[in-house]
């Protein structure tokens, strides 16, 4: 419908200026875990460089080996795109996929400002 138009171009770049939001879980066999958490610290310090970085936290699942979160927030879904290509991400992705990890990724929408107004 807009597909060309300005308001087309303002509604894709407004979409582009929200904050993207991502938690994702990292599993790989107990035996692994120590290789994945050194990876993970290495991409964690490079990404947090990143400009549009808001917040980048991995966490170590304390009763099941080889689980980890990451919480991820980003500036805009395009400063997210771009962390997708950087070289400590893309290590990061090959590293899971030698490990046969599985990652379940969901794109969040924290909930901060609705319960702050409570």
């Amino acid at each position: 419908m807009f597909h060309d138009g300005a308001a087309f171009r303002f509604l894709k770049d407004l979409m582009m200026s929200h904050s993207a939001c991502v938690v994702a879980i990292l599993t790989v066999s107990a035996d692994r875990a120590r290789d994945l958490e050194l990876e993970l610290v290495r991409c964690t310090v490079a990404s947090r460089k990143e400009e549009g970085c808001q917040r980048y936290v991995i966490s170590r699942d304390m009763e099941t080996a080889g689980r980890f979160t990451a919480e991820e927030r980003w500036a805009s879904t395009e400063a997210f795109e771009q962390h997708l290509e950087t070289p400590h991400f893309r290590a990061l992705a090959g590293l899971l996929d030698r490990l046969d990890a599985t990652v379940q990724l969901m794109r969040v929408e924290p909930l901060d400002e609705i319960s702050d107004g409570v």
